[in-house]
Order: C-alpha cells, then structure tokens, then sequence
C-alpha cells in the first residue's frame, strides 16, 4: 500500500508540473524503475518510436541504463525519450501529475506486483501494463484502470499509447477510476487493515 498524502498536489507542485510540461512538452508517457533485465524498457522505447507525438520520461538507474541511454542515441527520435536518473520524492510526485499515461512494460514474473502503479494511479494516471501472470494485473485492471498489453508486444504497445494519448475522454475516466481504486483497496492504512 501507498500513503496518498505523498502524491497531493500543492501549488509548488503544481507549479513544478507546468515547468516539467513547457520542458518536455505535451503527451508526456511515464516509466519509473530500475533499469533491469525485467523491466523492458527497450520494448517501451520501440514503442514509443511508433508514437510521433508523445515524449518518453524514464525515471531510474540500474545496470542497463548505459546500454538503453546508447540505443536511445543512435535512433532518429532521441530528442523525444528524456533519462532523468533517480529522482526525490517530491519530483516523482511532480513527474505522475505532469505524465499523461503511465507505463510498465514488464516482461518477466520478477515484477511481481508493480507498486510504482499505485504511485501512477492516486495522481490520476490511467497505466498501461503488460498481462503478466502476477499481480501487477491485479493492481491495473484492462479497461478500468488502464489497458493491458501482451509482453513484449511491441505493436500493441504502441497502439494502447496513441489510444490513451488521443482519446482525452477515455484516458481521464480510466485515470480517474484508477485514482478511486487506490484509495479503495491500496492506501497504506486499508492494506495494513
């Protein structure tokens, strides 16, 4: 479970989102994790190539952070997939308000429940997932709360982003039964209860 009061917005957030927002421009996709074998990562930057309007922020550090950062280089759309590193607390806060979608494209049972998602959905973000047979289809329900794509499926991927990213009426009721369902089922206190 997730403490909520982490995620509120203040008007110091708020106006760090609209900064984040003129610097990366608009729809802004979000991953936050480690940069690791299961994460899948490079499926999402595939993805995101299949996807002219949108920037990819990728927030974390790990071992395969130099080899992606180098991928990243070598394509014709780098100036659209942002590296931020490992981020504070209160700047993770602004990046979920500022992003449009979250996505976690796993690929291995490893990411066995995805609690960055919860993280995604109290600030409202509808969040695409992979169908991993764990719990991260339980926290993100397809349809509801966001969409579930097959593992690395890299057309389906890009498909779920330009659907959230173009259709404002789905992404925010996804977004907002996402935010409900925190705080119905996944706040610290409910989880500890």
């Amino acid at each position: 479970g997730i403490d909520p009061n982490r995620f509120s917005a203040t008007p110091h957030m708020e106006a760090e989102v609209s900064a984040l927002r003129l610097r990366y421009g608009r729809p802004l996709a979000l991953f936050v994790g480690r940069l690791v074998y299961y994460k899948g990562v490079e499926y999402l930057v595939r993805a995101i190539e299949q996807v002219p309007q949108a920037q990819l922020l990728v927030v974390g550090t790990g071992p395969l952070e130099a080899p992606l950062r180098a991928d990243v280089n070598r394509l014709a759309f780098s100036d659209r997939v942002h590296f931020l590193g490992a981020v504070d607390d209160a700047r993770l806060a602004a990046l979920y308000h500022a992003a449009d979608v979250f996505v976690l494209p796993s690929t291995e049972k490893s990411e066995a429940f995805g609690l960055v998602q919860l993280e995604a959905m109290v600030c409202g973000k509808p969040v695409i997932s992979t169908d991993l047979p764990t719990g991260v289809t339980y926290v993100n329900l397809d349809g509801v709360t966001g969409l579930t794509v097959p593992v690395r499926d890299v057309e389906a991927l890009s498909a779920a982003l330009r659907r959230l990213l173009s259709d404002d009426e789905l992404r925010h009721r996804l977004g907002r039964t996402a935010h409900d369902r925190v705080l119905t089922h996944f706040t610290l206190d409910r989880m500890v209860a």
